[in-house]
């Protein structure tokens, strides 16, 4: 291949991942302008400043475009964070862990999450963008709920399945805005009074030393 015609689709390369960005971001601000509103590709691509085509050539749907916000926001949040709070060895250090770093990525994305939660509800589109931000968080309770039992952190009346639901309902977008929206409380209060509630419904009673 010559270098002429690298550079040419270099150039090409960059110019999708350009305008893909772009479109994605003005769906957020579309989204977070009017949640309820019918999100079109009209409106998209006006704001995006390309024609509603290109929008069908990159993303193929408009719900595809929606999966898309749903995966940036993700990566916005660094979703690895997450995973890596799961990773530490003591189940209760990770527990406190995997609900500070939701609280961040809640706190840091929370008006484009609340407008994608609450247009699911009535957009059959945006279904799917809603079930991405959930995505490993089902199966990712009930591993640490599982570690929690393994270690002896569990109360004798909780069973490793009664306390993944628990952790699945405390650590939801839905729970974090009760307190943060609804209360007006920080993420970090947030925070720690999700925490206390998990350990309060959850764990044992320390052993005094």
């Amino acid at each position: 291949m010559s270098k002429k015609r690298h550079y040419h689709q270099t150039r090409r390369a960059s110019s999708a991942a350009e305008t893909r960005r772009r479109i994605i971001a003005a769906a957020r601000e579309r989204l977070t302008a009017a949640p309820l509103h019918n999100v079109s590709l009209d409106e998209i691509a006006e704001r995006a400043d390309v024609a509603r085509s290109t929008i069908y050539t990159i993303f193929g749907s408009r719900a595809r475009l929606l999966d898309a916000v749903a995966e940036d926001l993700l990566a916005r949040g660094d979703f690895a964070a997450l995973e890596n709070a799961l990773r530490q060895p003591d189940a209760i250090a990770a527990l406190a862990a995997f609900v500070r770093e939701c609280a961040r990525l809640y706190a840091e994305e929370h008006a484009v999450e609340r407008a994608l939660l609450a247009l699911a509800a009535i957009d059959r589109d945006a279904a799917g963008a809603a079930q991405r931000l959930n995505t490993g968080r089902a199966e990712g309770m009930a591993a640490l709920a599982q570690r929690l039992h393994a270690q002896h952190r569990l109360r004798e009346d909780v069973s490793p399945l009664l306390a993944a639901d628990i952790l699945w309902l405390l650590t939801s977008f839905e729970t974090f805005d009760q307190f943060f929206a609804g209360r007006g409380l920080s993420a970090c209060e947030t925070a720690d009074r999700l925490i206390m509630l998990a350990e309060r419904s959850l764990c044992r009673e320390p052993v005094p030393p």
